[in-house]
């Protein structure tokens, strides 16, 4: 009896989309020993974004102030919010408010809801479990990809810097 074969289709930037093999990696030295945060690029509003964390240790999903400009937003499109926010240290924050957006990861399109916060970050965007869990992400730091599971049955692989998603059937 014949195994079922594992494909992975990648599509290109182009729209073009080329069919492989697919194997899933196993973790070698060099991903075991890295300490990597995990970043991939997605769009906001049909606006792309780059350096956006993916992070299940928080439970929120943070846009910093100046990602509003970015956007062609203002702080009075950001609805007040009394949340207050307690980081890795303890320390208290306050937000800004709130800010719903549509959110593009490869082909999952999603409203996310986001705290605006005024601080100085090292990074654009930063997805927490709100946004993992919501649309079923399964998050590698050791691999530097999200894995997505899409209604239809497919899987797709998004990493930072990429220039295609890679699309597997399984």
């Amino acid at each position: 009896m014949a195994k079922n074969k594992t494909v992975c289709y990648y599509v290109l930037s182009n729209g073009a989309i080329e069919e492989k093999n697919a194997q899933f990696e196993q973790p070698h030295q060099g991903m075991q020993s890295h300490l990597k945060r995990l970043y991939i690029r997605v769009k906001v509003e049909q606006v792309g974004i780059n350096k956006v964390l993916v992070d299940g240790g928080s439970a929120l999903n943070l846009m910093p102030q100046f990602m509003l400009k970015k956007l062609g937003m203002f702080n009075t499109d950001v609805k007040p919010h009394n949340m207050v926010l307690s980081n890795y240290e303890g320390k208290i924050g306050q937000t800004l408010g709130v800010f719903q957006v549509d959110l593009i990861v490869g082909s999952i399109t999603r409203p996310t809801m986001f705290m605006v916060i005024p601080a100085k970050v090292n990074y654009n965007l930063l997805l927490g479990r709100e946004w993992i869990h919501g649309i079923g992400a399964v998050p590698s730091t050791m691999h530097q990809r999200v894995s997505i599971w899409r209604e239809d049955g497919v899987v797709e692989i998004k990493w930072i810097w990429q220039t295609s998603i890679e699309i597997w059937r399984i």
